[in-house]
């Protein structure tokens, strides 16, 4: 089976996870941006399981799509990459700041060598009603980093 933690002793999340939690449910619905060359990327934010996890599609272009998981494990933030090249990040939120969220690298299942692997990213909300992620990609010790604004997309 899976890795288990155990809640607090008082059986509730600690404060900062679940701020952070709540923080992210705010997204719930479908955002736009554009990549630096470019090209158009969406992303669409939905709950699941009781509303306990947070689901992060992203639209890639025809055909490709890759999934981020957020949720609690006992005190922690996580976040889990399902990524397009087949392997699996786990990242843990490292620092919130305001409007941001820090999350960095745990450890990864299915990586082939020579593969990229998300090692850190970031989010966060803009006065404006964007959204900014910045992810960071590590193949071996080359580091490639990815800053991308996003517009909620009307209803």
């Amino acid at each position: 089976m899976g890795r288990m933690t155990s809640a607090t002793a008082a059986g509730k999340v600690a404060p900062a996870g679940a701020a952070a939690f709540e923080q992210l449910k705010a997204l719930v619905g479908e955002w736009r941006g554009r990549r630096p060359d470019g090209g158009e990327i969406g992303v669409t934010y939905r709950l699941s399981a009781c509303d306990s996890v947070l689901v992060e599609t992203w639209n890639l272009g025809p055909g490709r799509e890759s999934l981020t998981v957020y949720h609690i494990d006992g005190t922690d933030l996580m976040a889990t990459h399902f990524c397009p090249q087949g392997n699996q990040p786990r990242l843990r939120m490292a620092r919130a700041a305001g409007s941001r969220l820090d999350f960095t690298f745990c450890d990864a299942t299915g990586v082939r060598p020579g593969q990229a692997v998300q090692r850190h990213f970031w989010i966060e909300s803009g006065p404006d009603g964007t959204i900014t992620r910045s992810e960071t990609y590590f193949r071996g010790d080359e580091a490639e980093s990815e800053t991308i604004t996003y517009e909620r997309v009307a209803r």
